[in-house]
């Protein structure tokens, strides 16, 4: 490839590309296609602004180089207090993404089959109403049951913004491919158990180990990679606290730069998680090595519990005290007394009734403390037994715990999203909450869990549903609607994010029961790469009656599957605001192209053209006296949203309600409060004097205000919809009775297609257990079409343990056949002990450059993983919140003749997507306005 040719596509007079891509390069420059340095003569100087990269969930603070109203360089802010400078090939690809040929650039329309890649470009004001027209159609034949919305996470600010529209369009379905799948339940559980934050360093929460002086001791990285998912932020901190001294264990199948580098490495067996967990209770708890104070004062382990119901007994029930109060037993007066809050001193709570024992009660029932009932779950797991199931070796398992206890109080565990994946997602959760719980790693200096990292939740997503947090708005989802969510009943776990579970809207479209879902709006980038079992997703959307794609870029989901497509603005169009510890950034537009519209507009636009049809709830959402300002109305410029944004920072955190984008970005980024408020805010905070209840502390946010190890509220969940039992929902007693429903401690299940030998899920055929984790040039299934990212991994690979690659006979190199009892994809084998023996790792892929073949539908088969994953009733789903399963299935592994025909191999290939000349056009914000 010479530089001539890229001249031609005009890449030269894009000036500076060269020398960001050469920055975003690295070491790897020599993999890469040739560029050439000289670029045409511009006018102008160059400006420097500060933003917020949107690569990814780090939210890492940049700084975008533009001249001529062109951005022509890129790189890390030395003054974000996180990343520090620091800068990923995820972040500085932007301009590659920014000026690809493959954007979206104007509302199109299909002409053709659906399917076919024929197209007509339409304005904004077209597109919109066309929709609408239709939206309205359905709405007044079938109500709001005919709407189905989805969108991605993985950072995506307007991650609420369809559940948001669907507060105001009445009723219908939300789903994101990972909510239950991925960061659902660790966001939820977690919460739950702990009453303060879950523990993922990537999402947000872990915020300790970036202080200046940070006291973590120990760190257990469980499924989670640093290095690989935020290597400016997450891998770049954990990287210099390890030189520092602090020691680390990784538990994960794959020998990632942290695990290399860790104290202990535990290559688990994929779906395996909660056994081990369960190891880990057992011996801190049988080796005396929890923290007694802690459990006994601030935890509802010496709580009585029903053997009945299993629910904690309250005082009242036993005309011992009041409702707020709970039962122990006492060993000062050999008998049940009340608990008042915070603790009476007086008391001698018994920890354990003893094996086989139990207390008498006064109204003649027995019972057993919450702690009983703890190791009643855990007692079977020993080191022994964990190493067997989990494929690892019993002196390792130990050592990683001694480790983690050694560190305790000041440490804890990040659980990352590989166990949101498998069936037992939610008992994950539960057993990583528990074991911080045990040993008192909870808002200390150094803990891992702390009260942190805002003042209003969620931090990163201002946009958020009507009603969320205030069930008494007027524009929240009529209850009967929400009750009516697809899969809520069985599921109420996704209630917290107000979703509904894929597999049961799959269901309805395919079947017409309960209802069927007629109209598709999604927003992110390719369900069929990011969706367990493709082909399924695939068949029941083809059958639709209306599928609208908003995104930035042409994927399979908008060549294969959509009616309309919408040009959505890539993150250096986009402006927001973003917390980074004790700081608020802020992302500001640095250009506009084409089209392209920020989605949030999107939403705006569809209520403004309902409203205008005679949609009274979208009538609503645009007066502020019904609105309200905190949740904004809808927007009919997007300055309106800005403002709006602005208010809503200004007003939270610096407590000045008069705000506007203009006062906001005039000062950002800023600190909101000093670095050492912002640390000490989180300390012993459950201490912190109560000011409605003075004289007592506030505890912890819980329906004990202690932390619930034993959490009786997912019973309760179960029964009602409401962790206090608040909730007026059914249970759905044909999938879980009420004697069988979810459970207030973890346990354990084998994966149901199970490589072990006489297990029921076990077939002879599928001899390997796949699992897949992120890469660090990609983010899901984003960046597949920008050419550097793709040159560093043009190819998903397929890592193979030199053992089993011998037994199955390939060889490194090799091209290779997946497959599972779903479907069949390839990959090719990099033979490595960076892998467990008899586990497969192969990470999603897509491929664009297959979109324009007679045949698109390959670009998300020749290498997707996701052909093979399951999210059909054949394998289970977890019970809170109806995870199918990602990480853990069986697959055979067979030699291939050869890659998928056309896919593009070497960097020359990747030249049609180097970034082409674009002038600033003000985006779609100036050629539409609603």
């Amino acid at each position: 490839m010479t530089s001539s040719n890229i001249s031609r596509r005009g890449f030269v007079k894009l000036g500076a590309f060269s020398a960001a891509a050469a920055a975003m390069a690295g070491s790897a420059a020599k993999n890469l296609v040739d560029a050439e340095p000289a670029y045409a003569a511009e006018t102008g100087e160059v400006k420097k602004i500060r933003t917020i990269c949107r690569a990814c969930l780090n939210n890492c603070g940049m700084i975008a180089h533009v001249k001529d109203g062109r951005v022509i360089k890129l790189e890390g802010d030395p003054q974000d207090p996180m990343n520090k400078g620091a800068a990923c090939a995820k972040g500085l690809s932007g301009i590659q993404a920014l000026y690809n040929p493959n954007r979206i650039k104007y509302p199109m329309k299909r002409v053709g089959e659906r399917g076919s890649n024929q197209w007509e470009r339409i304005s904004w004001e077209q597109a919109i109403n066309e929709i609408a027209d239709v939206m309205w159609e359905y709405y007044q034949k079938e109500g709001p049951k005919s709407l189905v919305c989805s969108t991605g996470g993985g950072g995506n600010p307007q991650f609420f913004s369809p559940a948001r529209f669907l507060s105001v369009w009445g009723g219908g379905n939300f789903f994101e491919p990972g909510c239950a799948q991925c960061y659902l339940p660790r966001n939820h559980m977690e919460f739950c158990l702990n009453g303060t934050a879950d523990t993922s360093l990537a999402d947000g929460p872990v915020t300790e180990v970036y202080l200046p002086d940070c006291q973590t001791k120990t760190y257990v990285m469980w499924g989670v990679g640093p290095s690989y998912h935020g290597i400016a932020s997450t891998g770049r901190i954990v990287t210099e606290l390890r030189e520092k001294g602090m020691k680390t264990v990784v538990i994960d199948p794959r020998l990632t730069p942290d695990a290399a580098n860790a104290d202990v490495w535990l290559p688990i067996r994929p779906g395996t998680d909660v056994a081990l967990m369960l190891c880990w209770m057992r011996y801190i708890i049988d080796n005396e090595l929890w923290d007694h104070d802690f459990v006994r004062e601030w935890t509802n382990l010496p709580f009585l519990v029903h053997e009945d119901t299993g629910l904690t007994y309250r005082a009242s029930e036993l005309d011992l005290g009041g409702e707020d109060e709970y039962v122990v037993w006492d060993n000062n007066t050999n008998s049940a007394k009340a608990m008042p809050y915070p603790f009476d001193s007086s008391l001698d709570p018994a920890m354990f009734a003893g094996e086989g024992k139990s207390f008498d009660l006064p109204n003649g029932e027995k019972a057993r403390t919450a702690f009983d009932h703890m190791w009643d779950s855990c007692k079977d797991y020993t080191l022994e037994k964990a190493a067997e199931i989990c494929w690892l070796r019993a002196d390792d398992i130990e050592r990683a715990i001694k480790i983690y206890v050694e560190g305790c109080p000041n440490a804890g565990i990040s659980l990352g999203v590989a166990t949101d994946q498998a069936r037992n997602s939610a008992q994950a959760a539960q057993g990583d909450a528990i074991l911080d719980i045990l040993m008192g790693a909870i808002r200390v200096p150094g803990a891992i869990v702390q009260n942190r990292p805002c003042y209003v939740e969620p931090c990163n997503y201002v946009v958020q549903p009507f009603g969320l947090h205030h069930p008494d708005h007027p524009l929240r989802m009529p209850e009967e609607e929400a009750n009516a969510r697809l899969g809520y009943v069985e599921h109420k776990g996704l209630g917290h994010w107000l979703a509904s579970h894929i597999p049961t809207v799959l269901k309805a479209i395919e079947t017409g029961e309960p209802y069927k879902p007629k109209i598709w709006i999604e927003r992110s980038g390719n369900k069929l790469a990011m969706i367990g079992n493709a082909q399924r997703f695939y068949d029941a959307m083809m059958t639709t009656d209306l599928n609208v794609h908003m995104y930035m870029h042409w994927t399979t989901t908008s060549v294969c599957l959509a009616d309309y497509v919408l040009p959505t603005a890539e993150w250096l169009e986009t402006n927001y605001a973003q917390d980074r510890l004790n700081t608020y950034a802020i992302r500001r537009a640095c250009t506009q192209l084409y089209e392209a519209v920020d989605e949030c507009m999107h939403w705006s636009w569809l209520a403004a053209a309902l409203a205008k049809r005679g949609h009274k709830r979208a009538q609503m959402s645009f007066d502020p006296e019904v609105a309200g300002k905190f949740y904004g109305t809808y927007w009919k410029t997007y300055e309106e949203y800005m403002d709006y944004v602005g208010y809503f920072v200004g007003s939270f955190y610096y407590g000045h309600e008069d705000w506007d984008w203009k006062t906001f970005e005039a000062q950002a980024p800023s600190e909101y409060q000093t670095i050492e408020e912002y640390a000490n805010k989180s300390y012993y905070s459950h201490l912190f004097d109560d000011e409605d209840n003075p004289g007592k502390p506030v505890g912890f946010n819980t329906t004990s205000k202690r932390c619930e190890p034993y959490f009786d509220g997912n019973i309760l969940l179960g029964l009602t919809g409401a962790i206090d039992g608040t909730g007026t929902m059914e249970p759905a007693t044909d999938v879980y009775p009420k004697s069988n429903n979810y459970n207030p401690l973890p346990y354990y299940l084998e994966p149901f297609e199970s490589p072990v030998e006489g297990d029921p899920g076990y077939d002879p055929k599928y001899p390997y257990v796949l699992t897949q984790g992120r890469l660090p040039v990609f983010h899901h299934g984003t960046l597949r079409n920008t050419p550097y990212t793709r040159e560093l991994y043009p190819y998903p690979e397929t890592w193979i343990n030199p053992e089993t690659a011998r037994e199955i006979g390939v060889e490194d190199g090799d091209w290779l056949w997946l497959e599972s009892r779903r479907g069949k994809t390839q990959g090719r084998c990099r033979v490595t002990k960076s892998v467990a023996p008899k586990v497969i790792y192969q990470e999603r892929f897509w491929n664009p450059e297959l979109l324009d073949s007679d045949d698109p539908n390959r670009a998300w088969k020749a290498f997707n993983i996701n052909l093979l994953t399951q999210n059909n009733d054949e394998c289970p789903f977890n019970d809170v919140y109806g995870t199918y399963t990602l990480r853990g299935i069986t697959i055979n592994v067979s030699k291939a003749g050869g890659p998928p025909e056309g896919v593009w191999l070497e960097p020359e290939d990747f030249t049609p997507w180097l970034p082409e000349y674009s002038e600033n056009t003000g985006g779609g914000n100036a050629v539409y306005g609603a």
